[in-house]
């Protein structure tokens, strides 16, 4: 029998099954050291810091001296079976000298390299040799900095083994031979992500989906209360492979959603932009069309119409959304609840759900990657709803309706943006005519006509006209127009009793969405006489300077409650023009309109004046 060093566990060394005494824990240091370099010399200074690293006593080097001969002694006491092992001083330093196979370590570096050069049978045998070499930690026993930095060190060589004996017996299909010795490891480590997304892996091929997800729930939580960090791509790329094969069994079709809602009835209007719709969204690739414009100028209805039409092009299914932006009641719907609601209408089972919401969306584009697609999100109130609904996949098609311009979305990801304004009067006349009838409209011309100028194009408002006149058909259309001739009383004509169809309602709930600033420009701007203002007058209106009066305008204009039809001139809807004149009474003193008045009226005679001189200087002159 030889005698052999062991560094893979205690340090020490044994001949058959006898341990040899190697002292003291600061002696095994020494021993560690030069055992881990055999064959190589060892400083002094290298051998004093690795024992004590930083603080070493006075008189290191005699007790250095001490532990070096009591090493030697040890091995030399052993006569025969030490077999060639010495402990050497050389100039400056000590090395120890025996045959590689005599230490652990290096016999286990040996089988390591060896089994990664041989295939899968003969690899495992040889990984499984190395891998029985570790008694427990490495260097138990022996403390100190260098000992719990070289530890750390060979434990990652010992992990990579087992990771590389595991992708053997993996590719051998001896998966279920590997989970006792693996959820050791994962116990032993449990902070090693390479660990527990291999543990994931072999669970999911075992077929215990639920045990790696809840797996992977434990790992998450650990790293997030003990660590503070979130888990590592690598780990969050097997929860979503597992995800993914846990929400789409091999045995089963992933389901087709066919989630929109009926197309309105009696659509014949907007031509034009289903046709541009069309042709945006054949120009290429991840194409995101956003129809925007104002509350009540009908982007659903167009969004759902053009949807139905095309639906050959999105065989794979439909995902549809309301997020309620600018819900009258103010229930907006959370991007998190859409994106599950997503993910349970592709087939994924609440207990594979993941719990975050990045890991949710990444999901949401792993399921529909590669499938034609189209996804509407309805009534987005800005680019932050859309972003984390976005497929991400060339064959998908997102249709986006928002009051905002959403100008966000066509920056950062190129969104096609289609602004839809009132209808033509030949568009507004048919729309009517086709809820009321051919016969009645015909009936009353002169009517008809007068109720769609109260409308001014808005297909919401003639919608809402149109079914008041169904409702009593035996009424004439005359009586409706008389409610809508006075001003005062316009948007009370237009109240059904439902808040989703109200006019005033619709308008309120983009009032809402504004800034305080925002809204007080808003009704202040519902004040000023004229069917346009320039933005000098606007600014003089607002008692703001020109800048800051054209940012708050953008503001507005974003939001489609005002429009700049020419460069410098805004104008809004005849029916927004009366909610903003609502507005402003409500929610602004007397004295601050009568001031923006004033204001207003100065700056008009102000300019009238100017452009007098201007016109006629003689006049001027001879006075």
């Amino acid at each position: 029998m030889c005698m052999e060093f062991q560094v893979l566990g205690q340090v020490g060394a044994t001949v058959g099954h006898h341990q040899v005494e190697m002292g003291t824990p600061r002696q095994r240091c020494v021993l560690a050291v030069l055992l881990i370099e055999n064959g190589s010399v060892v400083p002094v200074e290298k051998l004093i810091e690795r024992v004590w690293a930083h603080s070493p006593p006075r008189g290191a080097r005699s007790t250095l001296y001490s532990y070096v001969t009591r090493i030697r002694a040890a091995i030399q006491s052993l006569g025969a079976e030490a077999d060639g092992a010495e402990l050497v001083r050389h100039a400056g330093g000590y090395a120890l000298h025996t045959a590689p196979e005599r230490v652990d370590l290096h016999r286990f570096r040996r089988l390591v390299k060896e089994g990664r050069a041989a295939d899968d049978e003969g690899g495992s045998t040889l990984l499984r040799r190395a891998l029985a070499l570790w008694q427990t930690d490495a260097l138990t026993g022996v403390s100190g900095m260098w000992a719990e930095r070289t530890r750390v060190q060979l434990d990652d060589e010992r992990i990579m083994a087992h990771l590389l004996y595991q992708d053997m017996q993996l590719n051998l299909g001896r998966h279920e031979e590997l989970l006792p010795g693996l959820r050791d490891l994962v116990a032993s480590h449990p902070f090693d992500e390479r660990l527990a997304a291999r543990l994931m892996m072999v669970l999911d091929r075992c077929g215990r989906q639920a045990e790696a997800l809840r797996l992977y729930e434990q790992v998450r939580s650990q790293l997030a209360e003990q660590l503070g960090i979130d888990p590592s791509p690598e780990l969050r790329k097997r929860h979503l492979e597992l995800l993914s094969s846990a929400s789409t069994p091999a045995a089963f079709a992933p389901p087709v959603p066919r989630e929109l809602p009926l197309p309105p009835a009696g659509f014949g209007a907007r031509a034009r932009e289903l046709a541009e719709l069309s042709r945006m969204d054949e120009q290429g690739e991840d194409v995101i069309l956003a129809l925007v414009g104002t509350g009540g100028i009908g982007k659903t209805y167009l969004a759902l119409y053009w949807a139905h039409q095309h639906l050959d092009r999105f065989p794979d299914g439909q995902l549809y959304a309301n997020l309620r932006g600018f819900s009258p009641t103010g229930e907006h719907l959370s991007t998190s609840t859409v994106l599950r609601n997503f993910l349970e209408s592709l087939g994924v089972e609440p207990s594979a759900m993941p719990s975050d919401g990045d890991a949710q969306s990444a999901l949401y584009r792993s399921l529909v990657a590669g499938r034609r697609m189209l996804v509407v999100l309805d009534d987005v109130r800005d680019a932050a709803d859309v972003i984390p609904l976005l497929p991400g996949s060339p064959a998908c098609t997102v249709l986006v309706t928002s009051r905002n311009k959403l100008t966000g979305l066509a920056v950062t990801h190129g969104a096609r943006t289609l602004t839809l304004d009132v209808l033509t009067p030949d568009e507004a006349h048919g729309m009517l005519t086709r809820r009321i009838g051919t016969v009645r409209a015909a009936a009353e011309t002169e009517t008809l006509t007068a109720l769609l100028e109260h409308c001014g194009g808005l297909p919401l408002a003639i919608g809402i006209l149109a079914s008041r006149a169904t409702a009593h058909p035996e009424f004439p259309l005359a009586f409706l127009a008389k409610e809508l001739e006075e001003e005062s009383s316009r948007l009370d004509a237009l109240d059904v009793g439902d808040s989703s169809t109200d006019v005033r309602a619709v308008f309120a709930s983009s009032y809402r969405a504004l800034t305080s600033d925002a809204a007080r420009s808003f009704g202040l701007l519902g004040l000023a006489p004229g069917s346009s203002i320039s933005l000098s007058a606007a600014a003089a209106l607002l008692a703001l300077p020109i800048p800051r009066a054209r940012t708050v305008l953008r503001t507005l204009e974003a939001g489609h409650l005002v429009q700049q039809h020419v460069p410098l001139r805004y104008r809004m809807h005849d029916l927004v023009r009366l909610y903003a004149m609502e507005a402003a009474e409500r929610h602004l003193p007397a004295d601050t309109r009568e001031e923006a008045m004033r204001r207003l009226i100065s700056f008009y005679l102000r300019s009238a004046h100017t452009a007098d001189r201007v016109l006629y200087p003689t006049a001027w002159t001879s006075s």
